[in-house]
């Protein structure tokens, strides 16, 4: 699936649409989302933290209507699919359902916003990525990152392998990095 930012999804392969966007009554652009073990369903975050459930996701709260002090940037759901974590910009850190809080790096003078988040294989802990390449552990494992060697252009989003025993960061340019087990297939760079 892909995500614009009015919530539309586009589905390619066997991937189901399940989103409305016109149902959905967005207050702010789509940020993310997340897809449940079976792939029968997946949440949709907004920036304002509103979450919106479709197919077998279960619905288990948001940051919606409540103040934030930055914009949610990312989801990640926990492997029983009963719960999800969002992460805002400064490092602030919602749970949900079944997706136990391990921590945050809200408070720390970051030195580059936060732009998504990966849960670990056993779906207790997550990893938070920053603008830079920096991976910030809580319960799961790091496989490497780019903090200490930025990418020339900045970071823009974090997905989980298929197992979640790796990862992968992404570019503004499209350039694809891998960790773990997640395995390199190219990148979009001209």
């Amino acid at each position: 699936w892909l995500l614009g930012s009015d919530g539309s999804v586009f589905a390619y392969g066997d991937a189901t649409p399940l989103a409305r966007p016109k149902s959905l009554g967005l207050k702010s652009p789509a940020v993310g989302m997340a897809v449940t073990r079976d792939g029968q369903g997946y949440w949709i975050v907004a920036r304002d933290g509103g979450v919106f459930a479709f197919g077998d996701a279960g619905f288990y709260g948001s940051m919606g209507n409540k103040h934030l002090n930055r914009a949610v940037t990312g989801m990640a759901a926990t492997t029983t699919g009963h719960g999800y974590w969002l992460v805002a910009s400064d490092g602030g850190l919602f749970s949900f359902g079944d997706a136990t809080f391990r921590g945050s790096i809200a408070g720390r003078r970051l030195s580059n916003p936060v732009v998504g988040i990966t849960a670990g294989a056993d779906g207790h802990g997550y990893r938070i990525a920053e603008r830079d390449g920096s991976i910030f552990s809580f319960g799961a494992p790091v496989y490497g990152g780019l903090g200490g060697n930025p990418p020339p252009a900045p970071i823009t989003s974090t997905v989980p392998s298929v197992d979640g025993l790796g990862y992968y960061l992404l570019d503004s340019a499209g350039q694809v990095y891998a960790y773990g087990d997640a395995a390199y297939l190219g990148n979009a760079t001209p």
